[in-house]
């Protein structure tokens, strides 16, 4: 007689989406039912244990209304700027509004309290050497496959300015680029080390897409590098960065195809190397996320519809999966 385990993991096996079995898998949530207190389409703030050297860890989670516990879905990962938090980004990114269409599941992680009680990331001039956000990074993603039906092909990251400057750091990393397959910084603090030079990029696969946006008035990361307004850390050049990414993923640099967006003034150019490597410049854009109504990092943030950082990178992260 086929006992009943086996029995349930040949019908989960059978349904369309579902590519973890058997059902008491640890490491596959599909089929599970959720957890208590979680709810579709209502965002919760949830914490972890964790070994990155700070015990337990916090993030915030949104299931779609759509979400259906025996149907993979992609997840994105997005990283809050320095002093905010991930309420703060999730409000900014917009991940979890079912008007952008993103079915999948919004993550967005805590940093680690500054000795003013700020956020932060690891990249940050100021960031402690004990703690180690990669590997939190990457005990969450373990945690969330544990508990939810996660395509883990298309796992993706994203955040603002220091999380921008972290989602950079992740896609440099050989254990993160296994499990995250494209990156999408917004307005990212990259900074140089005491030798002036970035960190060492050692992803484990090539290419790795990855989407930059950056304002060129921006003032508290400068477009052409230089000093922050903190004072303490000289941030790269953004067309030396963007440039070093292109190299990296196998691109002659002068192969670009340039476009332009917001008509008026050709406001927004963006640059492309075979969709891979795609880099906005915005003319008017401070530090901030480029939006077409009012966000959290205010009204400056205003740019046409079509240059709207969210929308753009949800339609681009569905070219790739690992």
């Amino acid at each position: 007689m086929i006992s009943l385990l086996l029995l349930g993991t040949a019908i989960l096996a059978a349904l369309p989406g579902i590519s973890c079995a058997p059902v008491k898998d640890t490491k596959c949530g599909c089929g599970s039912s959720l957890p208590e207190g979680i709810e579709l389409d209502k965002s919760v703030n949830l914490t972890i244990s964790s070994s990155s050297g700070v015990a337990t860890r916090g993030y915030r989670l949104h299931l779609p209304k759509s979400y259906d516990t025996i149907q993979k879905v992609p997840l994105i990962l997005s990283f809050h700027g320095r002093g905010k938090d991930a309420k703060f980004q999730e409000e900014l990114s917009q991940f979890s509004n079912a008007t952008y269409g993103f079915d999948g599941i919004s993550v967005y992680p805590e940093g680690i309290p500054t000795s003013k009680g700020t956020q932060q990331w690891q990249g940050d001039p100021n960031f402690p050497s004990s703690i180690n956000d990669v590997a939190f990074t990457l005990e969450l993603l373990d945690d969330l496959q544990k508990t939810y039906c996660i395509d883990t092909s298309r796992i993706y990251a994203a955040g603002k300015s220091n999380g921008a400057g972290f989602t950079g750091v992740l896609a440099c990393d050989a254990e993160a680029t296994k499990r995250i397959a494209a990156f999408a910084p917004v307005s990212g603090a990259f900074y140089l080390g005491t030798d002036q030079e970035l960190p060492p990029c050692n992803p484990s696969r090539h290419p790795i897409p990855i989407m930059e946006f950056h304002g060129f008035k921006d003032t508290t990361i400068p477009y052409a590098g230089g000093i922050n307004t903190r004072g303490n850390a000289n941030s790269t050049n953004m067309v030396t960065w963007v440039d070093d990414w292109a190299k990296r993923d196998g691109f002659q640099v002068t192969a670009n195809k340039t476009s332009y967006l917001c008509s008026e003034n050709k406001k927004v150019t963006r640059y492309s190397w075979n969709e891979t490597v795609v880099h906005y410049n915005y003319t008017n854009l401070y530090h901030d996320w480029p939006s077409s109504f009012p966000n959290g990092d205010t009204v400056k943030a205003l740019t046409c519809e079509e240059a709207e950082a969210t929308s753009i990178i949800l339609e681009w992260l569905k070219k790739w999966s690992l």
